[in-house]
């Protein structure tokens, strides 16, 4: 979470000093970003209608696809690599 406000304005929280940190936590007017669930935890349930598991299913498709062209990269069987014999194609 990118801070907003005072002395670390604009850094991340977790590149600030451990100390501010913890001053910043035991503020009650200062709440802690809620942790979100990995994508397939958000999916559970989903009955392949509404649209917010829609925008998750879709997310965890990319993910696996960016992660098969890395595979294939790691392989020399992608079309992005000159050394590729599939560059170009």
């Amino acid at each position: 979470m990118k801070l907003r406000f005072g002395k670390y304005k604009g850094q991340q929280f977790k590149d600030t000093p451990k100390s501010y940190q913890n001053w910043l936590l035991n503020q009650d007017w200062f709440k802690a970003p809620k942790q979100e669930k990995p994508l397939h935890q958000q999916l559970n349930g989903w009955d392949g209608y509404n649209q917010r598991g829609r925008a998750v299913y879709d997310a965890i498709f990319e993910q696996e696809k960016l992660e098969a062209l890395k595979q294939d990269c790691m392989h020399g069987i992608c079309s992005c690599c000159e050394d590729s014999s599939y560059y170009g194609i």
